[in-house]
């Protein structure tokens, strides 16, 4: 079992930004990577929608490591379930963001956004809500992970000692 920390609880907002910062640069890896991988071996990925899930747990899970070092417990459930619904938000807002870029770079630019009838963007709109509640539940399971493993590996390292 974990001790009890000396230390003060770390901030939501900074778990938050870890979180960003952790996401944007390994989508920015992932970018670079698959640009590579299109020029110099002239072979196309695929599709990589299940990257950016993948991406997503390993940002999540890595805050969940990040808060168990920092307070030598398991989040709190409450205070959990608040940060990964403000990592899910933040990685909503930045899946818009890209949306955006990506349709400024289009022919026709963002006008192109605006052709779609209303039944499409009601689609379009359910489809980013189910997409936001599988991430918001996926980062919650992996901040869970993450503090879980830390905790193990702590223990691991604590029973070394002891012999």
């Amino acid at each position: 079992m974990s001790q009890p920390s000396t230390m003060s609880p770390i901030s939501s907002g900074a778990l938050l930004l870890r979180y960003i910062a952790f996401l944007i640069i390994g989508v920015i890896v992932l970018n670079v990577a698959i640009m590579a991988l299109e020029s110099y071996f002239k072979q196309s990925p695929g599709s990589t929608g299940a990257l950016g899930l993948i991406l997503i747990w390993s940002a999540a899970s890595w805050v969940g490591q990040i808060w168990f070092r920092r307070e030598q417990t398991r989040p709190p459930s409450g205070r959990a379930w608040s940060v990964a619904l403000l990592c899910a938000l933040a990685t909503l807002v930045l899946q818009a963001l890209f949306v955006l870029v990506i349709a400024g770079f289009m022919p026709g630019g963002f006008a192109s956004i605006a052709r779609y009838r209303s039944s499409d963007q009601v689609l379009i709109a359910g489809a980013f809500l189910g997409i936001f509640v599988l991430e918001f539940l996926l980062i919650r399971a992996a901040i869970s992970w993450g503090a879980r493993a830390e905790e193990k590996r702590a223990q691991r390292l604590a029973a070394k000692g002891a012999v």
